[in-house]
């Protein structure tokens, strides 16, 4: 598996990973892929939106993950989308995607990476993923998204 940076031939392929999540609300798929064509459009601004992607052996991009510099922050950044391809999981492409970031962040002297997600029984994997990683709750913001669908935010400090 390599991770990379995003090119602008991977579009395809990542429309393709957002529309193979069946947790993912089609307005979500929607803002995902917005923040990839601002990505492939300003490919020198990687403050605002950093994308990585992992290929696997030949079967192309089969994961990625998106993220930014928290405006007016000094040295927090926010993970805005980690997404694999349900056929890959349990495969380390999301734990590669996450630590490939993490060093990016490191190097950028970041002190805090925060993460955001849903509350809701379909989002289990994922706060799972992060908890395993390191990642401890921070806040709960209750029906954040809508009723009964709360805000849950993670979060990891980096130290020297």
């Amino acid at each position: 598996m390599k991770v990379r940076a995003i090119r602008r031939q991977d579009r395809d392929d990542l429309q393709a990973l957002l529309l193979a999540q069946s947790h993912f609300h089609p307005e979500e798929r929607e803002v995902a892929l917005e923040l990839i064509d601002i990505a492939l459009t300003h490919p020198g601004d990687e403050e605002d939106y950093r994308i990585l992607c992992a290929e696997e052996n030949g079967r192309g991009v089969r994961g990625y993950l998106c993220f930014g510099k928290a405006p007016l922050t000094d040295g927090t950044y926010d993970l805005y989308w980690i997404v694999v391809h349900p056929d890959s999981w349990n495969r380390g492409i999301g734990s590669s995607l996450l630590l490939r970031a993490e060093g990016e962040l490191r190097r950028r002297r970041a002190r805090l990476f925060l993460i955001e997600t849903s509350s809701t029984p379909a989002y289990e994997r994922p706060r799972a993923f992060y908890r395993k990683r390191g990642y401890g709750e921070l806040a709960r913001v209750p029906d954040y998204y809508r009723p009964g669908d709360h805000k849950i935010i993670f979060g990891k400090k980096f130290t020297d």
